[in-house]
């Protein structure tokens, strides 16, 4: 069993909920876990209030972090993912049990000043977490003088080992619209987003999972035809 942390301020709900379903639908068992503040997935799928509820939506299992969540009902799953967006005493171990950890933003001020300020409180928590591995990926991308290299020059004052993972998700409205649509009707369709997005999805996919092109390929065809 693989557990992926995704972390940052952008919402990358629907990044998340891509994924997911790309990987399930390759037949392995997926588990992703709202690990946010807010609990903003449950605006996505609804019905899940309680954290000891757990949902089944488009192939795989949704779950709330908390305390209910027992470690041997995780290791049923091929994957775990999770987005996490707070520093908790209970989700220490889970940081150093993970084997990929990746910070999705945008040129956003506000969300590059709030990651430094959660990756500095979880450092300050779990001092042991000091000098991670971590992948970025930058969303909702545009031609500015605001680029990735003054954004991540930033984020150096941070003891973490940054990996590029070379993956850009331009804004474009058409995805925008897509996720709209999808959260207002409950379900993901994937068959309208952009050309890059779903490159951007393969992509990721490719790196952190290590399948090989045509495996990826096959499973994201079979996701774009899943209705639920």
């Amino acid at each position: 069993m693989e557990r992926w942390i995704f972390t940052g301020a952008v919402d990358k709900r629907d990044l998340l909920l891509y994924i997911c379903k790309v990987l399930a639908s390759s037949g392995r068992k997926v588990l992703l876990i709202d690990a946010t503040d807010k609990g903003k997935y449950r605006y996505v799928i609804g019905g899940i209030v309680k954290e000891s509820e757990m949902s089944e939506f488009n192939g795989f299992d949704v779950a709330r972090f908390g305390r209910n969540l027992k470690e041997d009902q995780i290791e049923n799953y091929d994957y775990c993912i999770y987005d996490m967006d707070f520093v908790s005493p209970k989700n220490g171990q889970i940081w150093s049990m993970t084997k990929q950890i990746i910070w999705v933003t945008s040129y956003d001020r506000y969300e590059i000043a709030e990651s430094i300020e959660f990756f500095s409180q979880l450092f300050r928590t779990w001092p042991k977490l000091q000098g991670m591995r971590v992948h970025y990926v930058f969303m909702r991308t545009m031609d500015s003088y605001v680029d990735e290299q003054y954004v991540m020059s930033m984020m150096a004052q941070l003891p973490i080992d940054w990996v590029s993972t070379e993956v850009r998700i331009p804004l474009d409205e058409v995805n925008i619209a897509v996720q709209t649509e999808n959260e207002h009707s409950q379900t993901l369709h994937m068959n309208r987003i952009t050309r890059a997005y779903k490159r951007a999805i393969m992509d990721l996919i490719l790196l952190l999972a290590g399948w090989e092109l045509r495996t990826v390929k096959i499973a994201y065809r079979k996701a774009e035809r899943r209705k639920a």
